[in-house]
């Protein structure tokens, strides 16, 4: 005699995972730090996990608002940066040895929203970009705010860069329309990688 199963047995697919990047600098009352935690907030709404890099700034308000909405939040903190406490918001810990075993976690994301921030904001975001150009199935990426446009346009400008490639790095004005462009990107299924690029 066959069993029968109730929609409550069906297996659960894991939530997506949306990573934040952003400044460790930038503190309340900056209007930044308060969009990291609206941010973050939104994300939870969504039931989707947030990875941020796990101590402090934005990545702590991003976390702060995540947590305190019932999300899941993975940090990424560096076992050689002993000075830095990871941010308590963080529900998860996921230790990295080295620099890129830190971008190697970041990686695994589903998407990757990135916030002001400094060179090393600007280079995980650069490699997420680097990513989707050439591998299947790599993290989307939204980048929010006007300092991120101006950077994209200065990259139109005087990278060798083309529309397609501009494409994959779409700029949101606020959190609202960051949240729709990662509905879209993770509806729509996994990346297409247009191909190597140089």
């Amino acid at each position: 005699m066959g069993t029968s199963s109730s929609p409550d047995d069906a297996p659960t697919s894991p939530s997506p995972v949306v990573a934040v990047i952003g400044s460790a600098r930038i503190e309340e009352p900056d209007p930044a730090w308060q969009e990291a935690h609206t941010l973050g907030t939104a994300l939870a709404a969504r039931g989707w996990t947030v990875m941020t890099g796990g101590y402090g700034g934005l990545m702590g308000a991003t976390a702060r608002g995540a947590h305190e909405a019932g999300a899941t939040v993975i940090g990424l903190p560096m076992r050689g940066w002993a000075a830095l406490t990871p941010s308590p918001w963080c529900t998860e810990l996921r230790w990295a040895g080295d620099y890129s075993d830190r971008l190697r976690h970041l990686l695994t994301a589903d998407a990757v929203v990135a916030l002001p921030g400094g060179i090393g904001t600007l280079a995980e975001a650069a490699v997420v970009w680097s990513a989707l150009q050439t591998e299947p199935c790599a993290a989307r990426l939204v980048l929010l705010g006007p300092r991120w446009r101006r950077l994209r346009e200065s990259f139109a400008a005087d990278l060798v860069i083309g529309p397609d490639d501009l494409g994959l790095a779409p700029v949101a004005g606020d959190v609202t329309e960051a949240v729709s462009l990662l509905d879209a990107a993770l509806a729509s299924g996994p990346a297409t990688a247009p191909g190597p690029r140089g």
